[in-house]
């Protein structure tokens, strides 16, 4: 979906729910991707996370979307690098080799210098023919909930790799009264 997605996110989450038989109340955790994504999406996204979690009494862990990629669990123990189309020319990654994880970072096409045997993650065809391709578009849910109940991802700060494209206005507050 590129819109609609504050609309969607309940009625999908209960699909989701369903399809998979299981009722709110017997949920134990809660994980929620950190990003890095779209300003609006991770707002939207952790927000529903955290009402979520008040609501059902949950605990509530954040995972960065590219270690979730990176954790896919065919890839464990092998040395790879979760990729993400950042725009503007940027591509967001981060490297693990093994269960070494390195900070995510921006990079361009041609400043990518990283060593590694396999490329994953929705950007990872922007950097064909550095490494093989682990076909994945997004965290697989096993990924996600090894990662939530593993523990230590207590932090629930988005992860922005850029600042954000809005800016204050030069104009001055705007006045009701008469």
């Amino acid at each position: 979906m590129q819109r609609g997605h504050q609309e969607r996110l309940g009625p999908l989450a209960a699909e989701a729910l369903g399809q998979a038989g299981v009722r709110p109340r017997e949920l134990t955790h809660l994980g929620v991707t950190l990003g890095p994504g779209s300003f609006t999406g991770l707002r939207v996204g952790l927000s529903f996370a955290k009402g979520l979690a008040v609501g059902l009494n949950l605990p509530l862990q954040g995972v960065g979307t590219l270690e979730a990629l990176g954790h896919h669990p065919d890839l464990l123990g092998k040395r790879r690098v979760a990729v993400i189309d950042g725009g503007r020319g940027q591509i967001y990654v981060q490297a693990f080799d093994g269960e070494t994880i390195e900070a995510p970072r921006a990079v361009t096409a041609g400043g990518f210098d990283i060593d590694t045997d396999i490329l994953t993650g929705p950007g990872a065809g922007l950097l064909a023919g550095r490494a093989e391709i682990f076909e994945q578009g997004w965290p697989v849910p096993e990924a996600l909930a090894a990662l939530t109940l593993k523990g230590g991802h207590d932090d629930l700060t988005p992860l922005y790799m850029r600042e954000a494209d809005a800016v204050v206005s030069k104009r001055g507050i705007i006045s009701l009264s008469s």
